[in-house]
């Protein structure tokens, strides 16, 4: 999958897609959003990716959108008040969609799209020096990418309107405290700490795993009653699957499973 302006690799079951316009501290253009869309829909069909990470190249993980394509005025697609599916705005509809786990890996300072484009992953490991913020009323625009619904939820609507209104940037510690991140760690051990537990989660049965993701998430807007009713049905899928029965049959003879999503 040539990209140009990402990089993607697979290492065993993990996928690591990073932003690749270090020079611009992978700000997104029209291009890196075509991009992005892509890459998202061809690695959701890779059953050979349980994981992905997303990552930044150099110092930034992404400082937003592109402000200088930005002078030239926005695309149609922005202009759209019902955003169309597959485009730009329905970036944080596609990442929780996906099949697997999405971990954002932020080598650097996320800010605007960069930021939201965060929020929308389902994990956030920082690097101890990095920055976040939703500068967006700063450049006389309005949060976007779903940030509106993700961030009241992550950190509650008090501190989420603190920093929409303000405009702030949150320093890697405070992010951690207010659970704008899960965890923090020194640079040099960010890509190893996110591969730990990018690992440990691809060791799960894919089956459950994707019910999982999408029973949390559903469980957001949903009800107790309409929860254990979607919960019985994915436990019926997961019972008659072939993880379970190997899973039961690893536990007895006292060994590590061998999933294989079926």
């Amino acid at each position: 999958m040539p990209y140009e302006t990402l990089l993607f690799e697979k290492k065993e079951q993990i996928g690591i897609l990073t932003f690749n316009r270090p020079e611009k501290l992978n700000a997104f253009n029209r291009q890196a959003f075509k991009d992005f869309i892509e890459a998202l829909g061809e690695i959701d069909k890779d059953n050979e990716v349980r994981v992905l990470i997303i990552t930044g190249a150099g110092r930034a993980f992404s400082a937003g959108l592109d402000l200088e394509e930005a002078q030239k005025g926005p695309d149609k697609d922005a202009l759209q008040m019902v955003p169309l599916q597959g485009t730009v705005p329905w970036i944080p509809h596609i990442i929780r969609n996906m099949r697997k786990p999405v971990i954002a890996s932020i080598n650097g300072h996320a800010v605007g799209a960069g930021f939201t484009i965060a929020l929308s992953c389902d994990i956030r490991i920082a690097s101890e020096d990095v920055k976040l913020g939703a500068a967006f009323v700063r450049v006389g625009l309005m949060p976007e990418l779903g940030s509106t619904y993700t961030l009241p939820r992550l950190i509650g609507i008090a501190k989420a309107c603190e920093l929409v209104f303000t405009g702030k940037m949150v320093g890697a510690e405070e992010a951690k405290e207010i659970g704008l991140v899960n965890q923090i760690v020194p640079r040099d051990r960010l890509m190893e700490e996110t591969m730990k537990m990018a690992t440990e989660i691809a060791q799960a049965a894919p089956i459950p795993l994707q019910l999982a993701k999408k029973a949390l998430y559903q469980g957001l807007d949903s009800d107790l009653i309409a929860q254990i009713h979607f919960e019985q049905l994915g436990q019926s899928t997961c019972f008659k699957s072939d993880d379970f029965k190997e899973g039961i049959r690893a536990f007895i003879e006292k060994r590590k499973p061998v999933f294989k999503g079926k």
